[in-house]
């Protein structure tokens, strides 16, 4: 560990102490009254020593601590001194759900990147697909601690074997939890911790916000969107209602990438608000994603044909997405069923799980698969299986409402298939950046029909459309990855 002025070196070992188990009970009268006086001094450097005061109550707690703790913490140094202020302070609360007490781990000017819900599942969201794809690169390029949340939330901790693997994208041997170790709690002290994740839970902004405020550590956060804030109605009521207090913590991070130039005019118009309540907020920049399409193995050409239900050389148009209302996909049911009934023929096939509100498109979409028509929906497709689906497409299609990037136009850019998008925000962006694409109106049924049916009957408007995708210069995930972290680095000045 480095040396830290905030904290004198004896002050520091009785905090390290604090991690590890004491046989001899509590700290004795003598360490106790050392720390006092490490608070004292903190207290009385004003909001300069707050840095210190969040350190010494996180070595205390074993946990992080949100904003009125900090405040109570001082308030109570300054009112009832700070012994009394140190007794409030209160029990460690760490205990593990498998029933150790986890060890405090102090981390001095480390970078941590908190991979909390992507380390958590198999499932490959748009979010969790740019984290795992960024992150991978990171750790083979820099040297970062990679951490979750403890099970109540309030801490941080190393991550697990097996967590680890899903991070890395390696194979994961289940007798490896035989021998699994209690949870290490992780407190940063300086640094940088990466946000890489969106934080729909008010456990944790509570606690990224106290971090950013009062910590000596710096913290950057990726921003997808603020789709939240803008468009609240195609919002998850749960998401919605917890995206202010994510606003709120971001308010006090150095550095906000956002995936596109369009969600970065969101966010700096969220930032032209925060004067009013005495924040400058953070620096904001565009670092256009990247996005990549593998080639499929032969295997997988022809899992995909089969658990896809394709037919020789039939059209097929493909959509790729969870079915919830901001993604538009009543649309696209409504406008595959008017062609179908005029007689224009191809498979259209939707990749995507259920998500909320998705009652509509499931009644309607089992309805068409009824009546015999050729719809086919798969709730989860591997990569390989993902990768073959645009490439076995005539024409994929993402007229989604309001989008932070729009990761499948790419995916379906990079495989050589067309795509049919929005006119609006980060998608027009997409087009205008990337040739290949057809935009329309996303609240317009009759444009995209006109669309979709010139696709597929005029053999000359794919052509042209794969002819100006071929000359694309794609944005890859190395290029990205390296343009967060040297940004994420740079410390710029707000």
């Amino acid at each position: 560990m480095t040396h830290d002025p905030l904290v004198s070196p004896t002050v520091r070992s009785l905090l390290e102490i604090l991690g590890r188990p004491l046989p001899g009970g509590p700290l004795s009268a003598d360490a106790l009254d050392t720390l006092a006086s490490e608070v004292d001094r903190l207290v009385a450097e004003g909001s300069a020593g707050q840095q210190g005061l969040w350190l010494v109550w996180a070595a205390l707690r074993g946990e992080l601590p949100i904003e009125t703790d900090i405040v109570d913490f001082r308030r109570t140094a300054i009112l009832n001194g700070s012994l009394q202020a140190l007794r409030s302070v209160g029990a460690r609360s760490d205990a593990s759900m498998f029933g150790f007490t986890a060890e405090i781990e102090i981390v001095s000017d480390a970078v941590l990147v908190d991979v909390h819900d992507t380390s958590s599942t198999d499932v490959i969201s748009g979010i969790q697909r740019v984290v795992r794809e960024t992150v991978r690169r990171w750790l083979v390029d820099h040297e970062v601690i990679l951490v979750a949340w403890s099970h109540n939330k309030r801490s941080l901790r190393r991550l697990n074997a097996e967590e680890e693997a899903r991070i890395r994208g390696e194979e994961f041997d289940l007798e490896v939890l035989a021998t699994y170790e209690p949870e290490r709690i992780v407190i940063p002290n300086g640094g940088l911790m990466i946000v890489p994740e969106l934080v729909a839970d008010t456990t944790r902004a509570d606690r990224l916000l106290a971090l950013g405020r009062f910590a000596r550590t710096r913290v950057s956060y990726i921003g997808y969107d603020c789709v939240p804030l803008t468009s609240g109605e195609t919002s998850h009521a749960g998401i919605a209602s917890h995206f202010p207090l994510y606003l709120d913590a971001m308010a006090y991070a150095d550095t906000v990438a956002t995936i596109s130039e369009s969600t970065a005019h969101e966010f700096l118009a969220w930032k032209k608000m925060l004067p009013s309540s005495g924040r400058s907020g953070p620096d904001v920049r565009a670092v256009f994603l990247g996005g990549d399409s593998a080639e499929p193995s032969t295997s997988g050409l022809k899992e995909a044909r089969t658990k896809l239900g394709v037919v020789g050389d039939e059209p097929v148009v493909l959509v790729v997405g969870s079915h919830e209302p901001r993604k538009n996909h009543l649309s696209v049911l409504n406008v595959a069923h008017r062609l179908w009934r005029s007689g224009v023929q191809f498979r259209l096939i939707m990749i995507g799980a259920a998500s909320w509100n998705s009652a509509p498109f499931d009644q309607l979409s089992q309805m068409l698969t009824e009546q015999g028509f050729p719809l086919q929906i798969v709730s989860n497709a591997s990569d390989d299986v993902l990768s073959a689906a645009y490439r076995l497409a005539t024409v994929s299609i993402f007229t989604s409402f309001h989008e932070g990037f729009g990761l499948p136009i790419v995916e379906s850019l990079k495989a050589g298939t067309p795509v049919i998008a929005s006119n609006v925000g980060s998608m027009n962006e997409i087009a205008h950046r990337y040739g290949g694409v057809i935009t329309v109106d996303p609240h317009s049924d009759d444009e995209l029909e006109a669309e979709l049916r010139g696709a597929l009957l005029d053999p000359a408007v794919l052509a042209a459309k794969r002819t100006e995708l071929a000359t694309n210069d794609y944005q890859s995930w190395n290029t990205y990855a390296d343009e967060v972290w040297q940004y994420f680095s740079s410390q710029p000045t707000t």
